[in-house]
């Protein structure tokens, strides 16, 4: 168990990462979908904006960053089990980041199919991080269990939606929002815990 400088300084940090990927989810879900509000009805074959496309391949290459200060900041504070699945989360979302520069380019389906996988294997390792941290006595944890088990049901609704003829991109953000909220709640309920321990 982390001394009380230690705990504090790992509530500190991990509030500030929170509200930082809030407000960058938030502002790249908005524009997300003022990108796609021009391409019209997609279908598997239609091309997509050149806004959306780099929208789509940011997004994970902007939790790669996220993923490795978490890594680093679990380091410094001595929880090494959370830094190493941070890590992991960082090589998942590059590879993610890598498949959806392939995606683009074969279509929206195959978009939404590597959004589901990524959506899926992030959220379980944000789950089973969520419950570490929760065990370990870090508050503000019970908005990310619920965010990590969301991501991993919404990544097998986006498996479905591609096979539809008739795709909604505009889910992605709507995902991007929901995580958004839940890092804004998660990140009030560890400033409260930092704001007792002081």
């Amino acid at each position: 168990m982390p001394t009380t400088t230690t705990a504090r300084d790992a509530i500190s940090a991990t509030s500030r990462l929170y509200l930082a990927r809030a407000v960058i989810a938030l502002a790249w879900a908005g524009l997300l979908a003022v990108s796609l509000s021009s391409a019209g009805t997609l279908t598997a074959d239609s091309d997509l904006p050149l806004l959306a496309v780099v929208l789509l391949i940011l997004y994970p290459v902007l939790d790669v960053a996220a993923s490795v200060l978490d890594a680093r900041t679990q380091e410094a504070v001595g929880n090494l089990g959370d830094r190493r699945a941070q890590l992991v989360n960082a090589g998942i979302s590059t590879i993610t980041a890598v498949a959806l520069i392939v995606a683009v380019i074969d279509g929206p389906a195959t978009v939404l199919r590597v959004f589901g996988v990524w959506a899926t294997l992030t959220g379980l390792i944000q789950l089973t991080l969520a419950i570490i941290r929760l065990r370990a006595g870090l508050p503000g944890q019970v908005a990310m269990i619920i965010s990590g088990g969301l991501s991993t049901l919404i990544g097998l609704m986006f498996f479905a939606q591609a096979a539809r003829e008739e795709l909604m991109l505009t889910g992605v953000a709507g995902y991007a929002v929901g995580g958004a909220i839940l890092y804004l709640v998660s990140t009030v309920r560890l400033r409260r815990a930092e704001a007792n321990r002081a």
